[in-house]
């Protein structure tokens, strides 16, 4: 129980603040522990954060996984269009992991950099195995225009990330407008004509 609300609590101040600015005092504070006491779970705040990164992106693939799941017998764009919308979703529902992940994107501790790039890959590996798998069925009914499967991905994960950093820009009703235009677009480049 104590790691878990040491990894939330991490979370929020690395957030808030980046690997720089949370202190362990203040992640101690926010648990209701000693800061001597993190040293139990996490011996060193670098231990703290690539535990907290871990945590955020487990939580990411189990939503992924389920999504997945949940959209297993729907038409290819509706797929498409669902995974767009509940990325989307997530990130308002989970405000903290989202910008937790965006700085530590953006703003990486030094010794985090080549953690985060393999940590990234990884990511996008195991997202890429249930995107491509859409695509691929999309291009193999027709529905999808032929096209490498890679220039997809990419395509779509553009799509996705920049979603999510113009999502801090606007109100919720206005980027869920956005969101519908930007949808039409990106489907009408990529469908069979």
């Amino acid at each position: 129980m104590t790691a878990n609300a040491i990894l939330q609590a991490a979370c929020a101040q690395f957030a808030e603040k980046g690997f720089e600015g949370a202190s362990l005092a203040g992640i101690a504070q926010a648990v209701g522990i000693k800061k001597q006491s993190i040293a139990t779970y996490f011996p060193k705040k670098e231990d703290l954060f690539m535990a907290a990164f871990g945590e955020m992106a487990r939580h990411y693939y189990e939503f992924l996984e389920q999504l997945y799941k949940g959209l297993r017998d729907t038409p290819i764009e509706m797929k498409l269009r669902e995974i767009m919308y509940k990325n989307y979703y997530y990130k308002v529902e989970h405000p903290v992991l989202t910008a937790f992940y965006k700085m530590a994107v953006q703003f990486p501790p030094p010794f985090f950099q080549d953690l985060l790039e393999a940590q990234i890959a990884m990511m996008e590996q195991r997202s890429a195995v249930l995107y491509r798998a859409i695509f691929e069925e999309g291009m193999n009914t027709g529905i999808i225009r032929q096209q490498r499967a890679d220039s997809l991905l990419s395509a779509y994960y553009c799509l996705l990330d920049g979603i999510a950093m113009q999502m801090f820009f606007y109100k919720q009703d206005e980027f869920e407008q956005r969101l519908e235009d930007i949808w039409g677009i990106f489907w009408a480049g990529i469908k069979q004509s």
